[in-house]
C-alpha cells in the first residue's frame, strides 16, 4: 500500500523573491547550458541554482555546485525567500497548457510519499536508471537536505473520485500562488482540510502508483530512507483526460555506407507525401514495429515485415512483452542494421524538430515512434520489465520550486 503525508512546504517570499514565474524552472535533466544561463540571469533567486547549479574549472571540494546550492538555500532561508507554510498541506497543482493546438488542464497534487521498507513494491518504476545521475542527485541531497524537486507520479483513481475532490476544490477555492513557464500557466491551492487530506490518502492507500518522472531521484531517496522517511512527490489521476504520454523520437548518424536500403531485408518502406501524413498513419494503424523516417529529402512509413518480426522474436535480447514495442524493435533490430550505436541517437519530444535536426546536419535519419499507453506502460512495470531508455514522455514536465520539502 501507499501512504501520502500532508507537509510544511517551503514556498518562494514575493515580498522578498520577486515574480514566481522568474523563480522555477523545468526539471534539472531537461534544462541545457543554454537553459540554465537563461535562469541564471532571470533572477538571482532562481530554483536552477539548487538543483542544477554552474560547475566551475577551479571547483574544490569545498567550493563546487552542490556546495553552493547550500550557500544559496541556507541564505534564502535565514533571509525569508523561502519560507514554510504555517500548517501542514498537500498542494493542488493546476498546468494549463496546449496540445495540438487544443487546451488542457493537468491538475495534480503533491504530497509526501512514506518510504517505508518494501514500499518499492508499491512504486512501479518503467525506466532502468544509470549510475551517474544517482550518483550527482546522491550528492545534492546529501549535501541539501531537502526535497528540491518532485518526482511525478500517476495512480489508478477508479471512477475518477480523487480527480473530481481536486476538480471541486480548484472550482471553489482562489490559487495560493500563480506562474507561467514555458508559454504554460501554473496554480496552486494550500489544502490544510483535514477531511480532504484523509479522504485523499485513503483513496490512494491500497493502490499502486507509477514513477512518471523522477527514478533517480526515487532510488536516492529510497536508499536513505531511514534517514528521511518520505520524499515529495506529484501525484496525477490516470483518469485526467490531460495527462499526455508522448512518444521520443530519434535522430541518427549513419556511416556513408549504410542507408536506407539496407531497411528493405527487414521492412517495407513507402514514401509519404509529407510529415502530416505520416503522423496520421502512425496514429490510426495497429500492429508492431511502424515507424515515419525523414532522410533530409523524403518522407517514409516504415513497417518491419511479418517474416523479420518472427525471427526476432523467436530470441529477442529483451523480454518478450518488451520485445515487440516499437522502442524495442528500432534500438534492437533495425539501427543495428544501420551501424547506429547508442552514441550516435540523438532525442526529441517534437517529431518536427527532429526533421529540423536532419535538416541541420545533426542526423542522417529522424526515426517517429507511436506513444505507449498509459494502461500498457502501468501494465508492464507492475510485471517488473523496465522499458528501453527513452520510452516515454510525460508532457508537461513538472516545474521545480512550486513547493520544497525541508529534511533538517
Amino acid at each position: 500500500m501507499v501512504a501520502i503525508h500532508p507537509f510544511r512546504a517551503l514556498r518562494y517570499n514575493p515580498e522578498r523573491a520577486g515574480e514566481l514565474s522568474r523563480l522555477i524552472a523545468p526539471p534539472y535533466d531537461v534544462i541545457d547550458e543554454v537553459v540554465q544561463e537563461r535562469l541564471y540571469q532571470v533572477s538571482p533567486y532562481n530554483i536552477v541554482r539548487l538543483i542544477l547549479g554552474k560547475q566551475d574549472p577551479h571547483d574544490t571540494p569545498n567550493d563546487n555546485r552542490y556546495t553552493r546550492a547550500l550557500r544559496d538555500f541556507t541564505g534564502w532561508c535565514e533571509n525569508q525567500v523561502l519560507r514554510p507554510d504555517p500548517a501542514p498541506a498537500i498542494y493542488v497543482i493546476e498546468h494549463t497548457f496546449e496540445e495540438q493546438g487544443r487546451p488542457r488542464a493537468r491538475l495534480g497534487f503533491v504530497a509526501l510519499l512514506e518510504l517505508r521498507d518494501g514500499v518499492e513494491r508499491d512504486v512501479y518504476r518503467h525506466e532502468a536508471t544509470l549510475d551517474a545521475p544517482k550518483a550527482d542527485r546522491t550528492k545534492l541531497l546529501e549535501t541539501v537536505p531537502a526535497n528540491l524537486s518532485p518526482i511525478f507520479c500517476v495512480y489508478p483513481d477508479a471512477g475518477g473520485a480523487v480527480q473530481a475532490r481536486l476538480q471541486d476544490l480548484a472550482r471553489h477555492g482562489a490559487p495560493a500562488a500563480q506562474a507561467a513557464i514555458n508559454n504554460e500557466r501554473i496554480r496552486l491551492w494550500v489544502v490544510t482540510d483535514p477531511d480532504v487530506i484523509r479522504d485523499v490518502a485513503e483513496r490512494l492507500a491500497p493502490v499502486a502508483v507509477l514513477i512518471a518522472d523522477g527514478h533517480h531521484r526515487f532510488e536516492v531517496a529510497y536508499a536513505k530512507r531511514q534517514q528521511y522517511g518520505a520524499l515529495m512527490s506529484y501525484f496525477v489521476s490516470m483518469e485526467d483526460p490531460s495527462l499526455m504520454l508522448q512518444p521520443i523520437h530519434r535522430v541518427v548518424q549513419y556511416g556513408a555506407a549504410a542507408g536506407l536500403q539496407v531497411l528493405h531485408s527487414l521492412c517495407a518502406v513507402e514514401r509519404a507525401s509529407d510529415l502530416s501524413s505520416v503522423m496520421r498513419w502512425l496514429q490510426a494503424e495497429g500492429g508492431e514495429g511502424r515507424f515515419g523516417c525523414y532522410d533530409g529529402r523524403d518522407c517514409y512509413r516504415v513497417t518491419v515485415k511479418p517474416t523479420s518480426l518472427a525471427r526476432w522474436l523467436m530470441s529477442p535480447p529483451f523480454p518478450l512483452p518488451v520485445a515487440t514495442l516499437d522502442v524495442s524493435l528500432l534500438h534492437g533490430l533495425i539501427l543495428p542494421s544501420l551501424n547506429v550505436n547508442g552514441t550516435g541517437v540523438r532525442y526529441t519530444p517534437d517529431a518536427s524538430q527532429a526533421l529540423r535536426m536532419v535538416e541541420g546536419g545533426q542526423g542522417s535519419l529522424a526515426w517517429l515512434l507511436r506513444p505507449l499507453s498509459l494502461q500498457q506502460v502501468y501494465a508492464l512495470a507492475a510485471q517488473g520489465f523496465a522499458l528501453p531508455p527513452k520510452s516515454t514522455y510525460f508532457y508537461p514536465k513538472v516545474p521545480s520550486g512550486l513547493t520544497i520539502n525541508p529534511l533538517a
